[in-house]
């Protein structure tokens, strides 16, 4: 599964939600993008995308798309809200993150969904909001995660390497989300393939 979405705060605005078990929660960030607004809500299992369109067909902003979040296409927004725990950000929600726009990012381990205690909860996923500002992006830890997996934004290497971030701790000194691999590994929580984490 996969959830997320994404609003615009300044007119027309626009809200994408990758994986969409929760109507609710499109209604209200239809709500927050206005009549003028739209708010795209991508669901990768068939069966709720359809159970989504039918309970949000009333708001004529909403869009519910069938598919992969980390592939569907999708305007630029000014709020992406990934409602599901990845190993990494997929590049299409950096790259259509609109200028000012945030990125609400839950990124969990394998043991992330099954964390029954805050004090495991706390050291298996975290969420972050990551801000663009032009060619840059800053990143804030919110809180700790226990959420289900993202389906098609987990692999095996990402997933390790998240794990081993994890058990080091240091996320919520997390300042910056780079796209380069020019940053220092002292410097970084976490790398990816073309991003990390970084403190600074």
């Amino acid at each position: 599964m996969r959830t997320s979405f994404t609003v615009r705060r300044r007119p027309p605005a626009s809200a994408s939600c990758m994986s969409e078990p929760a109507p609710a929660i499109t209604a209200i960030l239809a709500h927050l993008a206005g009549p003028s607004g739209r708010v795209t809500g991508i669901e990768y299992d068939s069966e709720l995308a359809a159970r989504a369109k039918a309970n949000l067909a009333p708001h004529p902003t909403v869009e519910i798309v069938e598919g992969d979040g980390a592939l569907v296409s999708f305007d630029e927004a000014d709020v992406i809200y990934v409602n599901a725990g990845c190993t990494r950000p997929a590049e299409s929600w950096l790259d259509r993150l609109a200028d000012g726009g945030r990125l609400i990012l839950p990124m969990t381990s394998d043991q992330g969904f099954g964390a029954n205690s805050p004090e495991r909860m706390a050291s298996v996923g975290a969420i972050f909001r990551i801000e663009r500002r032009g060619h840059d992006y800053f990143a804030t830890w919110i809180s700790s995660v226990a959420i289900f997996p993202c389906a098609g934004s987990r692999d095996e290497v990402s997933e390790r390497a998240l794990a081993e971030a994890f058990a080091k701790g240091g996320w919520q000194q997390i300042t910056r989300l780079y796209r380069d691999q020019e940053i220092s590994e002292e410097r970084c929580w976490l790398r990816g393939s073309g991003w990390c984490l970084a403190y600074s």
